[in-house]
């Protein structure tokens, strides 16, 4: 067994067949120290590549309406034969990115048909280049033919509009404005992918790529349809948020009344009505370091095998600084939904948070297939919730193993105390607590 943890054969005992590193010969370096550099970089390797992080979350909620559904209801799903309260995963991660945009902790990028409008709004700032533009519409016509070519098709009643949202960085739009200056005689017409564009396809594509991606871009992934190379898979996965236990939907009534009816007038100004319940979520999502690394970099393509191959110490630098916004977002951000009417400013309760390598990812959603509920006076909605999740937890990894858990760390909130087998992950605060997996 070597000093990494790795047997002569070139397999590890815990983590499957060991990456393939190929050597490279270098003048004056004895037998040995090749030996001593191949078997550092694959030490190095094996310690950074293969990180998944997790995070699970009890959040109790007071009567509100987070995450509403087409009829103005809140959200419902069925698991486990039982209606339940549900926050859909596109709500959490709107809440996360509208975190990060408030507190300027990750570069964002914009989710938005006007495209061509941010282009031009680049172009503008190159006062030689728009004195050497023609006209408005023309300037209009080229930016138009750019996005028709490379990313979407023109709104047919909104011209200045792309036909789908396009998620782009501050840094993407940079880069296609350079691109419409460098291609300006090329776009009098759309430029189509096919041999005789070849060479600007190309050109186009490469600096594309070479754009640095924005946070939220690297973490949640963009799709084109009309051109996937333009995609970016998504570094995390995030679940929606059940209630741990059945939910009944409630009614709220209201009226309003005008203040200037005469007071022989009675009756409401008006009256409607607004659906709500009160739910303590399971919540779960988990983040792909390497995934996110690549994306951040934009390293796509894998080397001998591996994804690891390629990224270096600053790609996980950069990635670990957005995990930790990330996990932050989690606990911190709650959906918007009919805030001002419910107030439903809750923290979660308690909190766990898992770094693997190796293994695979784990929800412990099924804690929660049989309803906890209450019995009893004194019986606690949100201890029991966490009892039930940390025994399922315990039960998984007495029969599965670990699964490659290198370390775990947890907080709680207003609990008596947190249950056994995790009291020596417990952290004083959250922030030590998402220190403690990074």
């Amino acid at each position: 067994m070597s000093s990494c943890g790795m047997t002569r054969n070139g397999k590890s005992r815990s983590h499957g067949p060991a990456i393939s590193i190929g050597i490279v010969r270098r003048v004056g370096l004895s037998p040995a120290s090749r030996l001593k550099r191949r078997k550092d970089r694959r030490c190095r390797d094996m310690d950074e590549s293969g990180v998944k992080i997790e995070v699970h979350l009890i959040q109790n909620f007071v009567p509100s309406s987070l995450n509403r559904d087409d009829t103005g209801q809140p959200k419902s799903a069925y698991f486990g034969g039982f209606r339940r309260a549900r926050i859909s995963s596109q709500c959490i991660k709107r809440a996360v990115r509208e975190w990060w945009r408030e507190n300027n902790s990750v570069t964002l990028g914009e989710r938005t048909k006007k495209l061509q409008q941010l282009i031009k709004d680049e172009l503008a700032k190159d006062a030689d280049f728009m004195a050497k533009v023609k006209s408005e519409d023309d300037l209009i016509q080229r930016v138009r033919n750019f996005t028709d070519s490379f990313y979407a098709a023109a709104d047919k009643k909104i011209p200045e509009n792309t036909n789908v949202l396009v998620f782009i960085s501050r840094e993407e739009v940079e880069a296609c404005a350079r691109l419409v200056k460098e291609l300006w005689g090329e776009l009098k017409n759309t430029i189509k992918d096919d041999k005789k564009n070849k060479q600007n396809v190309e050109l186009v594509s490469s600096q594309i790529k070479s754009a640095s991606a924005s946070g939220d871009i690297a973490m949640f992934g963009r799709m084109l349809a009309e051109h996937p190379d333009r995609n970016t898979d998504g570094a995390c996965q995030v679940a929606h948020a059940i209630s741990t236990h059945r939910v009944d939907m409630e009614i709220d009534f209201y009226t309003a009344v005008d203040d200037l009816n005469p007071e022989e007038e009675t009756g409401a100004g008006m009256m409607g009505i607004i659906g709500y319940n009160s739910a303590c979520y399971y919540r779960y999502a988990v983040v792909d370091r390497d995934q996110l690394a690549r994306n951040l970099a934009r390293k796509t393509e894998r080397k001998n095998g591996a994804w690891s191959q390629g990224l270096d110490p600053e790609d996980y630098k950069d990635a670990d600084a957005i995990i930790k916004a990330f996990l932050e977002a989690l606990v911190f951000a709650v959906p918007t939904g009919r805030q001002n009417s419910f107030a439903a400013r809750n923290l979660p309760s308690f909190g766990l948070f898992i770094r693997r390598q190796g293994g695979v990812p784990i929800s412990l959603a099924n804690a929660f297939a049989k309803p906890v509920w209450p019995k009893r006076e004194g019986d606690d909605l949100v201890h029991m919730s966490v009892e039930a999740m940390i025994k399922h937890w315990d039960d998984i990894r007495t029969k599965y193993d670990d699964q490659g858990l290198k370390a775990a760390s947890c907080f709680q909130v207003g609990l008596a105390a947190v249950p056994d087998s995790v009291k020596k992950y417990e952290k004083e605060s959250v922030q030590k607590a998402i220190g403690a997996v990074l």
